[in-house]
C-alpha cells in the first residue's frame, strides 16, 4: 500500500478525497492496495491530452494545471487541481481519451495513481459511487457561471 508521509493511501482516499467519501472500506483498501505514488517536479506532464487513460489520479500534495490546446495559442491553463481532487475518471468512465493535458504546477507534487481495473471494479460494485462520478463529470462539463455583481 502506498504510504504518503504519516498517511497511507487508504486513509488519504477515505479522509481527504471527496469523490471516495462513503465508499465501503473494503473497496477503499482494494484501491489503496493497487495504487502507486507518483512524484512530479514543476512542469512535468502527468497526462497528455488525447491519449488513452489507464488510471485515475488523485492529487495527494501540491498542485497541477489543467491545460487544453487552443488554436493559435497552444496550451492554455483552464483549471488548477489541489490535494484531494481527481482526474482521469471521465476518460475511463466514458471510455474516451484525455480531454486535457495535466502538468505539475509546483515541485514536490505527489499523485496517487489508481489503475483503471481497480476503479472499474468499484464502479461495477457500488451504484452510489457511479452516481458521484456522474455528478463530478457533469459539473466539469457544465458551462462556467457568469460572475455575479
Amino acid at each position: 500500500m502506498v504510504k504518503l508521509w504519516d498517511v497511507d493511501a487508504f486513509t488519504f482516499l477515505k479522509d481527504h478525497t471527496p469523490l471516495f467519501a462513503g465508499v465501503d472500506e473494503k473497496h477503499l483498501e482494494t484501491l489503496a492496495g493497487a495504487s502507486a505514488l507518483q512524484a512530479c517536479k514543476k512542469g512535468a506532464t502527468v497526462l497528455f491530452q488525447g491519449i488513452t487513460v489507464d488510471a485515475v489520479h488523485v492529487v495527494a500534495m501540491g498542485s497541477l494545471s489543467v491545460q487544453i490546446k487552443v488554436p493559435n495559442k497552444g496550451l492554455t491553463t483552464v483549471a488548477e487541481l489541489s490535494a484531494g481532487e481527481v482526474f482521469g475518471e471521465t476518460s475511463i468512465f466514458e471510455m474516451g481519451t484525455a480531454g486535457a493535458t495535466i502538468k505539475a504546477a509546483q515541485d514536490d507534487t505527489y499523485v496517487i495513481v489508481i489503475p483503471q481495473d481497480a476503479f472499474r471494479n468499484l464502479l461495477a460494485e457500488d451504484p452510489a459511487f457511479v452516481e458521484r462520478v456522474k455528478a463530478l463529470i457533469a459539473s466539469r462539463k457544465a458551462p462556467p457561471k457568469a460572475p455575479q455583481g
